[in-house]
């Protein structure tokens, strides 16, 4: 019998033997509720009235049924027989959605029912923390301020049918968007990201790798005749570094190993409209540690973010804009080189293995070179 027991029949004991409440509420250094609601649960016969009930509820109304936890752990432990696949909660819930439950139950109640069966989460990996030399990173203070764009593939399906796919991912509120392309030339691409932005909306600054101005002389891509005609400036980050587009890069690991790797498509238009469901999905249920928790849509409805979007009768000209600029982000190697293009610019040897970056002004054809928030040279930049 423990102290609590012991007091609880202790007050009953002297309540029958007729001594007022206030002297054993005293007595016990306990209220007038407690001394009465022991004497309400006395009963002579039964020598168990002292022990403490559990206060779990007789029925929990919102408790999974038995089926759908056996499904959800049926499905988390085939994601977990893959090294490459995710596992999360959002994760389990799309092969849920695959499989036809409906209503699909919350991300929480996911997450719940794999704490209850002691299913341990993969290792977190830790966020990597640049070191040595700055890099000018575009800031994205806010939803559209800078987005990521990458082109991935070719990939294949069945029966040899090939495609491309184009990723985009807002920084500010990891909304994501995804097209199919026909092919990586310039036209195609431009004309994806057009589509794209009807979704997700048009940023500030997109960064790009360098897929689309190698080998273009001087001449600007479609992409950026896109960009500038609709007040966004492009910003190529450095040649061989993709880890600069981290966020998009994983956006494409998602689709290749949570959507594309996990099921059959019988052609295109499947997959276009599978993938669409997916964009959805991810933008609805996937959250994320940089929002709190959040999802990109709970985010958007939070700030009441309403993205700007192309007009409708918008088309991609064909000459380039003279308007708006272009921004190139280099490391200058010990040749002391920065090629912008088909342009190689000399710059002095205090500049090696630093990041600099170069602002095309299109209108003036002038490219300015920032370094570390400082203007260290202008040239003529005949476009």
């Amino acid at each position: 019998m423990d102290s609590e027991e012991r007091a609880r029949r202790e007050a009953v004991r002297r309540a029958l033997a007729g001594e007022p409440v206030a002297s054993i509420m005293a007595a016990l250094g306990r209220s007038r509720r407690w001394v009465f609601k022991w004497l309400a649960r006395y009963q002579p016969k039964r020598t168990e009235w002292a022990h403490s009930r559990s206060r779990a509820p007789g029925v929990v109304a919102n408790k999974s049924a038995a089926e759908l936890e056996a499904l959800v752990l049926k499905v988390r432990a085939r994601l977990d027989a893959d090294p490459w696949a995710q596992v999360g909660a959002s994760a389990v819930a799309w092969e849920l959605s695959k499989l036809g439950v409906r209503p699909l139950p919350e991300l929480r109640t996911i997450e719940r029912i794999l704490q209850r069966a002691g299913v341990r989460r993969r290792p977190v990996r830790t966020r990597y923390v640049a070191k040595g030399t700055p890099y000018p990173a575009p800031v994205a203070p806010g939803p559209n301020a800078v987005q990521e764009a990458d082109l991935i593939g070719p990939r294949h399906l069945a029966g040899g049918v090939l495609f491309y796919v184009l990723t985009a991912v807002d920084l500010g509120r990891h909304a994501t968007a995804w097209e199919i392309v026909a092919s990586k030339a310039d036209r195609a691409t431009a004309e994806a990201l057009l589509r794209l932005w009807s979704r997700l909306g048009i940023p500030e600054r997109l960064k790009l790798d360098n897929w689309l101005v190698p080998n273009l002389g001087r001449r600007l891509p479609l992409v950026v005749h896109l960009c500038l005609a609709l007040g966004v400036i492009p910003v190529f980050i450095p040649f061989a570094e993709p880890w600069r587009q981290g966020t998009v890069e994983h956006a494409n690991d998602t689709f290749d190993k949570h959507f594309f790797r996990s099921e059959r498509f019988s052609g295109l238009r499947h997959l276009w409209n599978r993938l669409r469901r997916f964009e959805l999905f991810h933008n609805s249920h996937h959250r994320y540690a940089a929002l709190k928790g959040k999802t990109p849509d709970e985010v958007t409805a939070r700030l009441g973010f309403v993205p700007r979007r192309p007009p409708k009768d918008f088309r991609i000209p064909e000459e380039l804009p003279r308007k708006g600029q272009v921004e190139f982000i280099r490391l200058i190697r010990s040749d002391r080189l920065l090629r912008i293009m088909s342009v190689k610019i000399e710059l002095p040897e205090a500049f090696v293995h630093e990041y600099v970056t170069a602002v095309l002004d299109v209108r003036r054809e002038k490219l300015d070179v920032i370094h570390r928030g400082r203007r260290v040279k202008r040239v003529k930049f005949r476009l």
